[in-house]
């Protein structure tokens, strides 16, 4: 025979040019043998078997898995594997003809195809079970590798027979059962192996009045998955023949985008489990912890058929999403933060600061807060925004992802406008930074104090932004020999500027690139401190500039553990829950074995942690923050590139 049809390991390679590849964009129709019906209940009840289809019902014709004839859409001319429904003892012939890939990753399948090869031609027929074996359990999947095929030399084809149903729905032997069947669950039984097939090859699904829809039928057909032990190398999934069909069929019918319906998550995370889908899963229950309270609500049987371990896991990530909206509130229902003056800038017992003129700084604090705050009351009609009213559409009051997400991407990009991209900080997580007595210093190590008290102001402590301090604006931009005038020269100077020229050293003090975008919060934020800056001497610019900052700096540091979404999200557009709790550690169908990841720590080094340390830990949620990526930026491309702006 041609060996180029046959693996000779378990690791079956696909057969070039096959027409039912589950990488293709659309499924396929027009092959279905029956009459077009209205998608109606009444013509559910009626029919044996249809297929399941968003338009109208189609009739499947069951006749040919009933027969054991060949199966017109699961025939495939280019396949190397015959499947036959029925024991060779029956007569019957193939009803699939299918490529090896779909066959590859399942130890039992791979079992019984070399028990039917080593069987001598005249006595396969035995008096055990169709595999050789007296049975076959789950047991068996746990081997690393399958069994090595061999060479057929009777024919051309690899032959599966497939083995009756086991004797319970617990079981997972492939003895025959004592009792034979019913003949509705004989054809359930029949459709659920060629739904099983059909799904492997990328061909739509039949229902029936027992299981009528897409989720049903892929209930049945993981159950089948596990039956007949299909499996990766590492345990970790199915194998990449359903992986690959998995994805297909999950993007053609949007598995995934579960934000507008509760029983629609229940289900993508009940199948992200029982099709070990780790990216269905995450999405699915990233979107079920931000929702998990109204999910509880509706008290669905559904949430019965997600595992114990995701169930404990949805409520630990809604506990701990409960206290990070409670801390942020806290601060920015009415964006205060009564203890930022409360440590170093209310001391006067630190002689190297008393130059510093922290009350001044508290006032534009204060006044860059009503600023702020008289912004969203008018963008939202009020706030925190209120639900229905004239200007959001929000379903609930109160401060949702939308909400802080617009927050958080006007304040980033006024972050960008104002940082100074050459100072990186020299602070460290977890370390009280040291008061410089040297004069030119004094400032800037007052403010990193003032901002490292505030990471560090109650649990968890935050990492420092890389970038921590503001532009100065400086009377040098409309005069350059401004620094080399006396005091008295200055000031008699300061008293003269115009409105105009003030607008020149305002602007001086912005980055170029962010102050020519047009945002509106950008703008009036110009509008603000340009009215404040009237009249104002060199050193009262700058106050006025660091008040500003800090208030900048303690919004954008209550915000990361809300708004930024977990990784690998695909539908987020227009959620007003928080998807910020991914399911922590693997998956539940994986066992419990920490995974590690190795990590690089300040000067250089590599730890080995957890992967979930790693990945969700408060400083690994920070490093995906805008001020942390747009450092990256800076640092690789010079601090004249441009950061993406933080989408709302």
């Amino acid at each position: 025979m041609d060996g180029s049809r046959l693996s000779t390991t378990a690791n079956l390679r696909p057969i070039s040019g096959v027409s039912q590849s589950p990488t293709r964009r659309k499924l396929r129709r027009s092959w279905m043998p029956g009459r077009s019906r209205s998608n109606s209940v009444d013509a559910n009840h009626k029919l044996a078997a249809w297929v399941i289809s968003q338009d109208n019902q189609t009739e499947y014709n069951t006749a040919f898995l009933k027969n054991g004839e060949k199966v017109p859409e699961l025939w495939n001319e280019n396949g190397a594997v015959l499947v036959y429904l029925y024991p060779k003892s029956s007569g019957r012939g193939p009803s699939f003809k299918v490529p090896e890939f779909t066959v590859s990753s399942s130890l039992i399948f791979n079992e019984l195809i070399r028990a039917e090869l080593e069987s001598p031609t005249t006595s396969r027929h035995r008096a055990r079970n169709s595999t050789g074996r007296d049975s076959l359990s789950t047991d068996d999947a746990s081997r690393v590798s399958t069994p090595t095929i061999p060479m057929d030399n009777s024919g051309d084809y690899l032959h599966l027979y497939l083995p009756s149903a086991p004797s319970n729905a617990s079981s997972s032997s492939l003895t025959v059962p004592a009792e034979a069947p019913s003949p509705a669950a004989e054809l359930e039984r029949l459709i659920a192996i060629r739904n099983l097939f059909a799904f492997l090859t990328g061909q739509p699904l039949v229902g029936t009045a027992a299981r009528p829809r897409t989720f049903d039928a892929f209930l049945q057909i993981s159950d089948l998955l596990q039956e007949f032990c299909f499996a990766s190398a590492d345990g970790y999934t199915f194998g990449s023949a359903v992986d690959m069909s998995f994805g297909f069929y999950s993007e053609s019918l949007g598995l995934a985008d579960c934000r507008h319906s509760r029983e629609q998550t229940l289900e993508a995370l009940i199948l992200g489990e029982r099709m070990r889908s780790v990216e269905l899963y995450n999405e699915a229950f990233t979107h079920a912890a931000g929702k998990y309270q109204a999910i509880m609500e509706l008290k669905l049987p559904l949430f019965q058929l997600v595992s114990p371990v995701t169930r404990q896991r949805l409520e630990r990530a809604h506990f701990d999403l409960v206290s990070r909206q409670h801390n942020v509130n806290e601060h920015l229902e009415q964006f205060e933060f009564p203890s930022l003056f409360a440590g170093i800038a209310n001391s006067s017992s630190i002689p190297e600061l008393k130059q510093v003129r922290f009350k001044i700084w508290r006032n534009s604090f204060t006044k860059m807060r009503h600023f702020v705050l008289n912004y969203y009351k008018h963008a939202f009609g009020s706030w925190p925004p209120k639900a229905s009213s004239k200007k959001n559409p929000f379903a609930e009051s109160g401060l949702n992802r939308i909400v802080l997400k617009t927050l958080y991407s006007d304040h980033c990009a006024l972050y960008d406008l104002l940082v100074d991209r050459n100072s990186l900080t020299s602070r460290v997580i977890d370390e009280v930074p040291t008061v410089s007595k040297e004069a030119d210093e004094m400032i800037t190590s007052a403010l990193r104090n003032i901002e490292s008290e505030f990471d560090r102001s109650r649990p968890p402590v935050l990492p420092p932004i890389p970038y921590d301090l503001p532009l100065i604006p400086s009377m040098t931009a409309i005069l350059e020999t401004y620094n080399t005038l006396s005091p008295r020269e200055q000031a008699k100077f300061d008293k003269k500027v115009k409105e105009s020229e003030m607008l020149l050293v305002l602007n001086a003090a912005y980055n170029y690139d962010t102050s020519s975008l047009r945002l509106p919060f950008l703008d009036s934020f110009k509008e603000f401190e340009a009215r404040e800056a009237k009249g104002k001497m060199s050193q009262d610019l700058a106050d006025q500039r660091i008040g500003y900052f800090l208030f900048l700096y303690v919004v954008l540091q209550s915000l990361p553990t809300l708004v930024v979404d977990a990784p690998d999200l695909k539908f987020t557009e227009g959620v007003e829950y928080f998807l910020c709790q991914p399911p922590i550690g693997n998956p539940p169908w994986v066992d419990a074995k920490v995974r590690k990841m190795w990590y690089e720590v300040a000067g250089g080094g590599y730890v080995e942690l957890s992967a979930d340390a790693v990945m969700f830990s408060v400083e690994a949620i920070y490093h995906r923050s805008h001020c942390w990526l747009a450092a990256k930026i800076w640092e690789e491309m010079g601090n004249s590139a441009t950061p993406p702006l933080e989408e709302p």
